[in-house]
């Protein structure tokens, strides 16, 4: 395997490198320790830093297999549609969250709100690049 350096100034490589760092901007917001519960044990906080958490691994690990020119556009094209799902269903349930169940906007949770949109918009522009390389 030889390293594909021009990954990183790609669309997809900036896409993922953004995805990794709101990644960790939004674990850092949640689980920064301002709920007793911690950040896995609340229902909406809950899901949204686990579901968060465990697509942050998986996009460094994406990162490194483009990185070392791995072809997995069909895999990653399933995977970034999940994941745009599962992002949207996040962003909802922590707006509800916001709204109806504390009606409380402190800054952390109303940044990471704001970041699981960033993200849900992040999966739905790569899945639309890899949707384009489908056809060539």
């Amino acid at each position: 395997m030889a390293l594909n350096t021009a990954y990183l100034s790609s669309n997809r490589g900036i896409i993922k490198v953004l995805q990794i760092i709101c990644g960790l901007a939004i674990s850092v917001l949640f689980c920064g320790g301002w709920t007793k519960m911690g950040c896995f044990g609340w229902g909406q906080i809950g899901y949204s830093t686990t579901i968060n958490s465990v697509i942050t691994i998986i996009n460094v690990v994406f990162f490194f297999l483009n990185f070392l020119d791995a072809k997995f556009w069909r895999l990653e094209r399933v995977y970034g549609a999940i994941c745009t799902v599962l992002y949207l269903i996040a962003a909802a349930l922590m707006v509800w969250f916001l709204i109806v169940e504390t009606n409380d906007y402190r800054a952390p949770t109303v940044i990471g709100t704001v970041l699981l949109f960033v993200q849900f918009m992040l999966f739905l522009w790569d899945v639309k690049i890899l949707q384009g390389e489908a056809w060539n």
